[in-house]
């Protein structure tokens, strides 16, 4: 069996976050109405296992894991609304970083085959 190539895992790796902000704006788009508490819970856990870079400015992908899952739990000290907010951050940035990189990552692949 052939190893996937670099780039080939970078992209896998970034369909997995972009399947992940798909879960988080799912439970943005629930907070309003009736939400599904487990999806929380586990979205969370998959929030806790990343490995990101914290930058003064964002909080924490720890803390907003724990957030979470507490408002999961109902022992949340957060209204829903800032954690509607921590979320849509949360969204936005990794969002954006996704972007910028597969758009390097296309960059790359044209520069390799048009030499």
């Amino acid at each position: 069996m052939v190893p996937p190539a670099p780039l080939d895992s970078l992209q896998a790796r970034y369909r997995e976050l972009l399947a992940l902000c798909d879960a988080v704006e799912a439970i943005v788009d629930s907070i309003a109405g009736r939400m599904d508490r487990a999806h929380c819970i586990a979205t969370a856990t998959q929030i806790s296992a990343l490995h990101l870079v914290e930058t003064v400015e964002k909080p924490s992908h720890k803390h907003l894991a724990a957030t979470l899952q507490g408002a999961a739990s109902g022992r949340s000290k957060f209204a829903w609304e800032a954690i509607d907010s921590m979320l849509r951050v949360f969204l936005d940035g990794l969002r954006r970083h996704v972007a910028a990189d597969q758009a390097t990552i296309e960059a790359m692949r044209r520069s390799k085959t048009s030499h």
